[in-house]
């Protein structure tokens, strides 16, 4: 079943999406029903798992958020480039960004990357679980067009830019146009890409960085939004005004809400950050590297990274 909910995700929160995606239905249960934008779709978010929450989640779970490189504002099915599992510890209110270059050899042969163009989410998902020895519940991705309007909507992200530890320290990439000094700033939607895309100013660690890049814009995204301190209200508001262009499958409205309202209780400061290992692999493939079995235990059992 798809349903198409008349709501805008805030999906940069590191819940990825099926949180953020709950305060908006809350948005819509409570003010009424925006009128959907037509030919818009930005965000997609499945449940590729059995379980539904009853209340507010009790239990430890994951999420996967993918970036892919689809240009078109419709299109979904691009290589899966910016890839981060998420897990979540509502008992500990604590959360860990596992982040996966995008060349890594998947578990049934290939880039992963490949998945996302060949099966869409549940293929990413099948390998990721199998790569990690988990069970992702919730799969969301976006392309390039709709993570653009999306930051440009919530009014840009906040965002303290680390310096390039090769060369000078500035950001300077004429590939990706990230041409940023090191040092707080704000984010608009282009320039939030560019962020995410480069690792050309990164000619040794190229997509390890990035990739951990991406997972801090994540982070900087949920902090710009608790921020706000918009309240109930304002955030409902906030929601039915934003939310428009999210389509949902094998997801309920309740769970959806419940989900979303779990969401803003994460602290952004608690959350860890982590680039999984990798080494050479045939041709530009990365093979999981040394370590990887024991941070994935670490991950696995908790949905949280206390070992690492």
């Amino acid at each position: 079943m798809r349903l198409r909910i008349a709501l805008r995700l805030l999906v940069t929160i590191p819940l990825s999406g099926v949180v953020i995606a709950s305060i908006l239905s809350a948005g819509w249960l409570v003010l009424g029903s925006p009128t959907v934008a037509r030919g818009a779709t930005w965000f997609s978010i499945t449940k590729v798992g059995d379980s539904e929450f009853i209340g507010a989640p009790d239990q430890p779970f994951f999420t996967l958020v993918l970036g892919n490189d689809s240009r078109s504002i419709s299109e979904d099915t691009g290589l899966g480039d910016a890839i981060h599992v998420v897990g979540v510890n509502p008992a500990t209110g604590q959360a860990s960004i596992l982040n996966v270059p995008r060349d890594t050899e998947a578990p049934g042969g290939g880039k992963i990357n490949a998945f996302n163009s060949n099966g869409g989410l549940p293929a990413m998902v099948e390998q990721l679980n199998r790569m990690m020895g988990i069970e992702i519940k919730y799969a969301i991705t976006t392309n390039f067009t709709g993570f653009m309007a999306m930051v440009d909507e919530i009014g840009g992200i906040d965002i303290d830019v680390p310096p390039v530890t090769e060369g000078d320290g500035k950001w300077n990439d004429d590939n990706t146009g990230a041409f940023f000094e090191p040092g707080p700033q704000k984010f608009n939607g282009s320039q939030a890409l560019a962020f995410s895309r480069d690792r050309y100013d990164f000619e040794t660690t190229g997509d390890v960085t990035r990739s951990a890049n991406q997972a801090r814009l994540i982070i900087a995204a949920l902090a710009t939004l608790r921020a706000q301190n918009p309240g109930d209200t304002g955030t409902l508001k906030l929601a039915a005004t934003l939310a428009r262009h999210v389509t949902t499958q094998n997801l309920s409205l309740s769970e959806i809400y419940r989900l979303g309202r779990f969401a803003l209780t994460v602290d952004p400061t608690v959350i860890k950050n982590l680039t999984i290992p990798v080494g050479g692999g045939s041709g530009t493939n990365l093979s999981v590297g040394a370590g990887a079995s024991e941070l994935f235990s670490d991950f696995a059992d908790d949905a949280t990274l206390q070992n690492h």
